[in-house]
């Protein structure tokens, strides 16, 4: 997997209990904070390219998808999990939004080509979002489609935007993560996300 966030950073850990079985954390300690780690709201992270938009609608393939408040530092009640080689995140252990909030997903590519994951709110789901990022300033959102988290890049500001784009590593990261929460069947796949 390429890297989820700024750095050349891998995410790869595990959080305990129901939350998550599947994450991944920097290698770089966490608690550094550069300009590419920031959340990216499209269009300000205008992709290059984009791939098709999937509508989120019932379907048993589906693969669940939640954003959850993460930080670097402990928290009561928040999970901690231990990133590799270094550091620790904490993740509170109740999502903000699902993939019930989302009307809609996409996947797309940057400049470099690194692969993009776009999630488009439903206006509860803004609303939700907005709200905990509003309360919550200067966190991180932790991605997590399935059992893995893709990425948990740090936000300065109330997320206001309806579209909420996530660097996801490779195109074909983005690619695959998009098909499986949309539940549309994705050609045969060397490996996961």
């Amino acid at each position: 997997m390429r890297n989820p966030c700024s750095g050349g950073r891998l995410w790869s850990a595990a959080l305990a209990g129901t939350v998550v079985l599947g994450l991944a954390g920097c290698q770089v300690p966490p608690g550094s904070r550069s300009g590419g780690d920031e959340m990216a709201a499209v269009p300000a992270a205008a992709p290059t390219q984009t791939g098709p938009r999937h509508a989120i609608t019932e379907n048993r393939k589906a693969l669940d998808l939640r954003v959850f408040l993460a930080d670097v530092r402990s928290r009561p009640g928040w999970t901690p999990v231990s990133l590799k080689p270094s550091g620790m995140l904490y993740v509170r252990p109740t999502a903000v939004i699902g993939r019930s909030d989302l009307i809609g997903i996409q996947s797309a590519t940057d400049q470099k080509g690194d692969g993009i994951l776009v999630l488009i709110l439903s206006d509860e789901g803004l609303r939700k979002l907005r709200e905990a990022t509003a309360a919550n300033p200067g966190l991180r959102l932790a991605l997590v489609v399935g059992r893995t988290m893709l990425a948990a890049p740090g936000y300065a500001a109330p997320i206001t935007q309806q579209q909420l784009a996530f660097g996801v590593g490779s195109a074909r990261n983005a690619e695959l993560a998009a098909r499986s929460v949309a539940g549309v069947d994705a050609p045969p796949s060397t490996g996961g996300f």
